[in-house]
């Protein structure tokens, strides 16, 4: 349960209940907040707060805005300009924004409805755990401001899309392409968003000959999906991701966040089903993930570039190219270059292994499950028969494991197997 109470409130203009859906309970007490005051130029007013009570696990979605301008059409002689707002949690900033338009969550502004007017007033949305919260207004010359707080209510991942208004071409597709009962199911997701602009870009025909091709329209779309879980900015670091097309992508965070090619230009729109990071392009799959074997995967996925060395250096890439089935449990680059630290091995231990073949041999088919392609469906605790004849410790509770790696990217797909991506490189016991 959570109750919000404002206090510093000169006026309370609407006092409704508005659930957050999936988030909020019946007995929940909320109001739409709307505070008036004499701002300085460039200070900070305290200007309204907010009390949030309940569990730490739940949160509610709160709309903030500062609003000056647009008084001017209600009589306001002496408005704020160019109100300013900040976020804090007690004395913790948390966030801040001056341009609605321009902050990073213009899509969200514009899908919730509640977006100022004026291009040069702010806004942002935050969501709330508890604690309690206080807004400070600002505006570039003296004069009246308006802070307001709306307890918006949380659409599924495709209402977002239609009520932004700028993801009409990518609607269109998950239409036609009879996605759109899937994208509004309860599992959660997160979908990576090409926004009108984005498909702008491509070469003249191709969104009209996709539409004309479903079978590659719907694998370019699920290109774009992480099925089963919620990937937060927070989370994005430089690492693969399986798709929900069997596909895997690349993030990076060099230079500003990238999925692929794409650069994502808005992060953490939450729905009620999924999340959503709008992106500037559209990010094409390679070959069939199916199509390819385990090696070859590897190979043009470009994150396991010290995996395929490893088991081109031990004279392993015929025995995974053949038939199998096998099941790999692949290290990442990153998972790699981690190895010394992890393991509290001296500097150098990884290059020392690559020119012990014997040692280096047994190290990798420590990763392989020879003799079947076993799914993350199929995962149960306990312990399992690698290909180098010992067993390593498979564990579910908070996430699977594999010994002490996290499985993070699962069921990607080859044509003799099947790949499950890990954070970091497991040791045959000694």
């Amino acid at each position: 349960m959570k109750i919000l109470i404002s206090y510093l409130l000169a006026g309370v203009v609407a006092a409704s209940p508005v659930l957050a859906a999936g988030h909020l309970h019946d007995d929940v007490e909320v109001r739409n907040l709307s505070t008036r005051g004499v701002v300085g130029a460039g200070e900070e007013t305290m200007i309204t707060g907010i009390s949030v009570e309940g569990p730490n696990t739940d949160y509610v979605s709160v709309l903030f805005r500062g609003i000056g301008p647009s008084l001017t059409e209600f009589g306001v002689m002496n408005a704020a300009g160019n109100p300013s707002i900040n976020l804090y949690k007690g004395a913790t900033w948390m966030s801040s924004n001056d341009d609605w338009a321009t902050g990073g969550q213009s899509f969200a502004l514009r899908a919730s409805g509640f977006a100022p007017t004026a291009a040069t007033e702010s806004a942002l949305i935050a969501n709330l755990i508890p604690g309690t919260y206080t807004l400070h207004l600002s505006g570039d010359h003296i004069g009246v401001g308006l802070a307001e707080a709306y307890f918006i209510e949380e659409k599924s991942v495709p209402q977002n899309l239609i009520d932004a208004g700028s993801f009409t071409t990518l609607v269109a597709a998950v239409q036609a392409a009879g996605l759109l009962d899937t994208l509004l199911g309860p599992s959660p997701y997160t979908l990576f968003a090409p926004t009108d602009e984005a498909f702008g870009k491509l070469p003249a025909g191709t969104v009209e000959g996709l539409l004309n091709d479903i079978p590659a329209l719907s694998n370019i779309l699920l290109y774009h999906v992480v099925w089963g879980k919620e990937v937060m900015a927070a989370d994005v670091s430089k690492n693969p991701v399986v798709m929900a097309n069997g596909g895997v992508a690349s993030l990076t965070v060099a230079d500003g966040a990238k999925i692929d090619n794409a650069s994502i230009i808005e992060v953490d729109w939450m729905g009620t089903n999924g999340i959503i990071h709008a992106i500037d392009q559209v990010i094409l799959p390679g070959t069939a993930p199916g199509d390819q074997t385990i090696v070859g995967n590897l190979v043009a996925q470009g994150n396991f570039t010290t995996l395929v060395a490893a088991v081109t250096a031990a004279g392993l890439v015929d025995t995974l190219n053949s038939a199998g089935p096998f099941t790999l449990f692949a290290p990442t680059d990153a998972a790699f270059a981690n190895f010394d630290q992890l393991w509290e091995l001296p500097p150098g231990t990884i290059e020392g292994i690559l020119n012990d073949i014997p040692a280096l041999t047994d190290i990798l088919l420590y990763h392989v499950i020879s003799g079947a392609k076993v799914e993350s469906s199929a995962v149960t605790a306990g312990s399992v028969n690698m290909a180098n004849g010992d067993a390593a410790t498979l564990s579910t509770e908070g996430g699977v494991k594999i010994n002490e790696a996290n499985v993070f990217g699962v069921d990607w797909q080859s044509s003799n197997g099947v790949i499950h991506i890990i954070d970091s490189v497991i040791l045959p016991p000694m």
